[in-house]
């Protein structure tokens, strides 16, 4: 059983905290003084800027769906079994989870995704109760308590 379940939405805020950053570089890139012989320079970190910023919203839209925290400091996210790594970063508008695949599969596709997964849960990919809970969980610790009877809907 669950100590805490959400099905998460995409974060709008950082979708656009990522634009904004992206935005600033690009316009870094176009504004500064360039040599006119240096206009491959700029070519490639412009293109190497918009990829990325493409690649960060991917990635942001990515992280939706069902994920519960179980006892024991494990996670089940995208129907896969993660471990906590320690510290977990908390700041009021996001948690940032350092994770561990506990199960891997035995096949290639397995193998060549990593073991390791930087998740951040922001606060806005949630509702302020199921954010609440969430923080209460980590903050106090009692990930290895049994879970408390919520009003959750079982996923």
């Amino acid at each position: 059983m669950a100590l805490w379940q959400c099905d998460l939405r995409v974060s709008w805020r950082s979708q656009l905290f990522s634009l904004a950053v992206h935005g600033i570089l690009i316009l870094l890139i176009l504004l500064a003084p360039w040599p006119p012989d240096d206009w491959m320079i700029w070519l490639i970190l412009l293109i190497i800027v918009v990829s990325q910023s493409i690649r960060s919203q991917r990635r942001i839209s990515a992280r939706q769906g069902e994920i519960s925290l179980l006892a024991q400091d494990r996670l089940l996210w995208r129907k896969q079994e993660w471990k906590i790594k320690q510290p977990v970063w908390m700041i009021d508008s996001g948690i940032l989870l350092s994770l561990r695949r506990e199960r891997t599969g035995h096949g290639w596709r397995q193998a060549l995704r990593g073991k390791k997964h930087k998740l951040w849960l922001a606060s806005d990919s949630m509702s302020q109760q199921e954010w609440r809970h969430l923080r209460q969980i980590l903050l106090t610790g009692k990930r290895d308590a049994a879970p408390a009877n919520n009003n959750h809907h079982p996923l």
